[in-house]
């Protein structure tokens, strides 16, 4: 048993030990204290020993500081400065002097909701391409120059960005935010599009001819071009600097830009602006905005804004904004505004919406911010505003709808001023109605649970949701006075409406159709409608009781052997006679129900 213990003791001893002593939390308090004594708290309270040269350090310099639950990392950095580093060996910290300060940038990341350190972010700078990632304790190091841009990244958060500057600390602790917006990640595909409009041009365009578009600075106009791929044309390789009214390319064309037509049989390349039309069978790449028409058999791709169409048999994307109308057989994405419509065979993508925009696919919609007037899906919708209509195949979502949202299987808003007709509907607040088997809403809504009898089933149970106006009914009940083999029992659903009189006091009115049953479940006609009018008096918020006469109609197929047993056992006084009811089918008679509803 004491080998046992003292087994796990020395697992548990030796786990401790292997960890970063640098990463270890602890707590100092300072107070114009020498330096070697500070050290030496430190190492006690990080349970490591030093190793360094006395001579580099001040040991009777004063220290003052007051941390609480730093690392030990963080707190050296504190105490003794930029000018030195540290390295673990075994239990020990050996502590040097740089000779040379590093440019160098480090620190922690942490989620900014939980505090918890992040290991796998990527960390880099965009001007010398240098990266690395945190590891398990979420702290990084990447060498740094007094004008680098760093960025920090990782998937499902939010981009941050640190400019390098003489100023900045050595130790740079940043905080992630989580990104809100719904997939697919929009910024993730405008950046993999850029890179691939970028990766058409580099293999198309020689980088000796873009090297020369670079040098060159003059904006040089032609009235035609002709070329087979860049550098092999009229232009020879000063095309990038070139900006034709027409041009005529076989495999692709490269220009700085086009003002009247351009046609290629395989592609066309601009580096600016185009406008009029330009038409390809397989590709357009633009790196500013373009006027017109931008026609290709395969796919579009723009850096800018688009006013006019855009049509693609694949995909169009679209850096800036869309005036105008995208059309493509696949995809389509507008990195920022739309002022038109897009329609595509399978997904829409736009940032922002404006007034009277309309967004129609075969699969999903996805607008992040703004407005549109329509919304079409095949299966899914996400808008920030609805001032129109928002359909779809499956599921519609929005914040705020003024108009409609249909939807086969569920809708989600939490604003609503119109109508939400769906399987399910599910809004914040909602002002107009909800038409659905079940309708959910926190304000101004009507969902109510209640118990219930009448003179046919003793024990009911019934759940209405929707809006007071007009709302939906589940219902189901039974008799429990008699056996399993014989007992009554029905299930239904119907429609309702409530009147408010006072405060406490109100007018239901509810139109149910039920199946009925004896015994086992029978599917022969045993239809029974019901027109109840109850009086419903509230006490408090979320109780009431309810009661009231109501009117019944029973329809029954006279020819089955056992329907005037259970016409007889269901109807009342039957107000139609054998004259005038059918042949027996149709009974009607008057009735009543009570019940307790509890409001949700």
């Amino acid at each position: 048993m004491v080998s046992r213990l003292l087994f796990v003791f020395l697992l548990i001893s030796s786990s401790l030990f292997a960890t970063d002593v640098l990463e270890r939390n602890i707590a100092v308090r300072f107070q114009q204290t020498p330096l070697k004594e500070a050290l030496a708290e430190i190492a006690r309270q990080g349970g490591f020993e030093w190793s360094y040269n006395a001579g580099i350090i001040d040991e009777n310099r004063r220290v003052t500081l007051v941390a609480e639950g730093l690392t030990v990392r963080e707190i050296l950095v504190q105490v003794l400065g930029e000018g030195y580093s540290f390295k673990q060996n075994g239990n020990y910290l050996i502590l040097r002097k740089q000779r040379k300060p590093q440019k160098r940038l480090s620190g922690y990341i942490s989620d900014q909701r939980s505090g918890r350190k992040m290991a796998g972010v990527t960390v880099y700078d965009r001007r010398t391409l240098r990266a690395t990632t945190t590891n398990e304790n979420g702290y990084y190091e990447l060498p740094v120059t007094p004008r680098s841009e760093i960025v920090i990244a990782k998937l499902s958060y939010r981009d941050t960005v640190v400019q390098v500057s003489s100023q900045t600390s050595r130790l740079v602790k940043l905080d992630l935010v989580t990104d809100t917006l719904p997939h697919p990640s929009t910024a993730s595909l405008r950046k993999e599009l850029n890179r691939f409009s970028v990766k058409m041009e580099q293999f198309f365009v020689g980088s000796s001819q873009k090297l020369l578009t670079l040098n060159v600075r003059d904006s040089l106009h032609r009235h035609f071009q002709a070329s087979v791929v860049p550098g092999l044309g009229n232009h020879y390789r000063l095309s990038g600097n070139v900006t034709n009214d027409f041009s005529l390319n076989l495999l692709a064309g490269y220009s700085r830009g086009n003002r009247v037509l351009e046609l290629g049989a395989g592609g066309n390349i601009n580096r600016e602006n185009t406008s009029g039309a330009q038409i390809a069978g397989v590709f357009n790449v633009v790196g500013g905005n373009i006027a017109g028409v931008q026609a290709a058999g395969g796919f579009n791709v723009l850096g800018g804004n688009a006013s006019g169409l855009q049509a693609a048999g694949i995909f169009n994307f679209t850096n800036g904004g869309i005036r105008g109308v995208q059309a493509a057989g696949s995809f389509n994405f507008a990195g920022d505004s739309l002022r038109g419509a897009q329609i595509a065979g399978s997904v829409n993508i736009a940032r922002l919406g404006r007034p009277g925009s309309v967004q129609a696919a075969g699969s999903f919609n996805l607008l992040m911010q703004g407005e549109l007037a329509l919304q079409l899906a095949g299966a899914f919708n996400r808008a920030h505003r609805i001032n129109g209509l928002q359909a779809a195949g499956v599921v519609n979502s929005a914040d705020t709808v003024h108009g409609a949202q249909v939807a086969w299987i569920f809708n989600r808003a939490k604003k609503v001023k119109g109508v939400q007709l769906g399987l399910i509907n599910v809004a914040r607040e909602i002002d107009g109605t909800q038409l659905g088997v079940i309708n959910l809403s926190k304000r101004g809504g009507y969902v109510v649970a209640e118990a219930s009898a009448n003179d046919v089933l003793y024990a009911n149970v019934a759940f209405k949701s929707g809006v007071p106006a007009i709302y939906t009914i589940l219902t189901a009940g039974l008799d429990p006075q008699k056996s399993t083999d014989s007992r009554l029992w029905a299930y239904g659903a119907g429609v309702g409406a409530r009147a408010k009189f006072t405060p406490w006091l109100g007018l239901n009115v509810d139109l149910i159709g039920r199946h009925l049953s004896a015994g086992h479940h029978d599917n022969n006609w045993q239809e029974w409608a019901q027109l109840a009018v109850g009086l419903d008096i509230q006490f408090g918020r979320h109780f009431s009781i309810a009661g009231g006469p109501s009117a019944n109609l029973f329809l029954i197929d006279p020819a089955r052997t056992a329907a005037a047993a259970l016409r007889d056992r269901v109807v009342g006084r039957d107000w139609l006679d054998a004259s005038t009811n059918a042949d027996g089918w149709l009974s009607a008679w008057t009735g009543w129900t009570v019940g307790v509803r509890g409001r949700f």
